[in-house]
């Protein structure tokens, strides 16, 4: 997992192609106009998805992805973002779903920190995460990159 601040990307470029145009795209795109749902950037291989989220909904799984990186960024508002390593997982939850490309886990996470509007996270296959509710309505952006 990379955590940091929007003003720091330039320096994980070079970690995956796609992340450039990831962050490009983000930068100059007004995502606070952008309508829930998937927006294709470059088809399957990277993709955006614009969700709001609220405080009172169900704690939700650890899970992990195998074909897609996540870039998880607060739009709006902040949200928890749970993390633990995925070797260390032991309870799976649901088996993975290749058309979902997931799998959850019961395992408690190791630690858990707070994404603002100004922070990104990345997380790769071996990341296993869970974005919780947030306390007030939350907007957020998740870029999907092929792996």
């Amino acid at each position: 997992m990379i955590l940091d601040h929007l003003s720091r990307v330039n320096k994980y470029f070079a970690i995956h192609p796609g992340f450039k145009h990831a962050f490009d795209y983000l930068k100059k795109t007004d995502l606070r106009s952008l309508a829930e749902g998937r927006h294709e950037i470059t088809g399957d291989d990277l993709y955006l998805i614009i969700a709001s989220d609220h405080s009172g909904k169900e704690r939700r799984k650890l899970e992990t992805h195998r074909n897609y990186i996540d870039i998880q960024i607060a739009i709006e508002g902040s949200f928890p973002l749970e993390w633990h390593d995925v070797d260390s997982c032991k309870n799976i939850a649901h088996e993975y779903s290749p058309e979902k490309d997931v799998t959850f886990y019961n395992d408690p996470p190791l630690f858990t920190v707070l994404i603002t509007s100004d922070m990104f996270a990345v997380l790769f296959p071996e990341d296993a995460h869970a974005p919780q509710p947030p306390m007030t309505v939350t907007k957020k952006a998740i870029i999907k990159v092929a792996v």
